[in-house]
C-alpha cells in the first residue's frame, strides 16, 4: 500500500541574478522500496523539470548522491524513504 510522502528539497541556480536559496516542497506517492534517489527523480519528472542533483552509480559506492537528509549526511541511492 502507497502513502504521500512531503518531501522539502534546497534549491538555488547560481548562474540566475534573480534566483534566491529557498526550499521547494513536493508530495508524492510512496513505494514500496523507494528511496530519496528514486523520490527526487520522480519529483524532476513530474513536478519540477529544473530540480537538480548529482549521481553516477545509484549503488552507493561513488558517494555523488551524497546530501543531508534531516540533518544527517546520507547517500540518496542507498536511503530508504520509509
Amino acid at each position: 500500500m502507497s502513502r504521500k510522502i512531503t518531501i522539502k528539497a534546497f534549491k538555488y541556480n547560481p548562474l540566475s541574478k534573480i534566483s534566491k536559496p529557498h526550499f521547494a516542497t513536493y508530495e508524492i506517492e510512496e513505494t514500496d522500496g523507494m528511496t530519496l534517489f528514486i523520490a527526487l527523480n520522480v519529483i524532476r519528472e513530474k513536478f519540477d523539470p529544473e530540480l537538480s542533483f548529482d549521481f553516477v552509480c545509484r549503488a552507493g559506492i561513488c558517494g555523488s548522491c551524497g546530501m543531508l537528509v534531516n540533518g544527517k549526511p546520507s547517500l540518496a541511492c542507498r536511503t530508504l524513504t520509509k
